[in-house]
C-alpha cells in the first residue's frame, strides 16, 4: 500500500508516520540550518585552545549560511572565554 494517494484535492498521507517524513523531508536544509544557529549560539570556548573554537565556531557558521559579519563577530566574541575577550579588546 502507498504511503500516500494523490487526487484533485492534493496528496493525502495515509499515517502520521507518513506526515511526519514528508515534513521533515520538506523542511530538512531549513532544519539543518536552524540547528546549526542553536549550536552556534550555544557554543563556548569552556578553556579550550581558541584554534579548536574557531574550528568548531565555523563549521556552525558555514551550515548556518549566515551572511551578516557583524551577527557572526557578535556570536564569536560571546563564546569565547572572558579572558580573550578583554585581551582581543
Amino acid at each position: 500500500m502507498a504511503a500516500y494517494t494523490v487526487s484533485g484535492q492534493g496528496i493525502h498521507l495515509r499515517t502520521m508516520e507518513n506526515f511526519l517524513a514528508a515534513l521533515n523531508s520538506a523542511f530538512q536544509l531549513f532544519n539543518m540550518e536552524e540547528d546549526a544557529l542553536w549550536q552556534l549560539h550555544a557554543l563556548k570556548q569552556l578553556s579550550r585552545p581558541v584554534d579548536k573554537y574557531v574550528s568548531e565556531f565555523r563549521v556552525f557558521a558555514i551550515c548556518t549560511r549566515l551572511t551578516d559579519v557583524s551577527q557572526l563577530i557578535y556570536l564569536f566574541q560571546q563564546g569565547l572565554d572572558s579572558d580573550i575577550t578583554i585581551q582581543a579588546i
